[in-house]
């Protein structure tokens, strides 16, 4: 009996893994925003893989580059992180204004290399190694207290 229950459990954690896999998509598959985003941002870069994850967070997308440049869009096509290819950094207009000012202020001659969409704010990773956690107004977050 042990034997049946243990297989069992192994059974629906495997559909739970493949429930949540990866699958490879093609480009026209992507909601019309994120088709759009690339054409706008990266209309000069060959797409090497597209792949929708039904993961916990719900549908999201993964755009990968031959470049290694690399696009996550949630379910409706808006880009939630942006890494650029190496030895490259972000294209303009993707990093909001406010961020971009806040980077140039204060990291003269240092681009942003990747951005992410975080609760409350973005992650931002410049070329010379600087993690930041701005607000959209490109200001500094807080850093969260751990709730005791």
């Amino acid at each position: 009996m042990k034997k049946i229950i243990a297989s069992l459990i192994l059974f629906a954690g495997a559909a739970t893994n493949l429930a949540f896999a990866d699958t490879p998509i093609n480009q026209s598959e992507l909601p019309q925003a994120a088709q759009t985003f690339i054409a706008t941002y990266f209309s000069g870069e060959q797409v090497r893989k597209v792949e929708k994850d039904h993961g916990r967070r719900g549908v999201q997308y993964e755009v990968e580059f031959i470049s290694k440049a690399e696009i996550d869009f949630d379910a409706n096509g808006e880009w939630r992180e942006v890494k650029a290819a190496r030895g490259t950094s972000v294209p303009e207009g993707i990093v909001p204004e406010a961020i971009a000012n806040y980077v140039s202020t204060n990291f003269p001659g240092i681009a942003v290399k990747e951005i992410s969409r975080k609760r409350g704010g973005f992650e931002v990773e410049l070329t010379n190694g600087s993690e930041l956690h701005l607000t959209a107004d490109g200001k500094p977050m807080q850093p969260r207290r751990a709730h005791r």
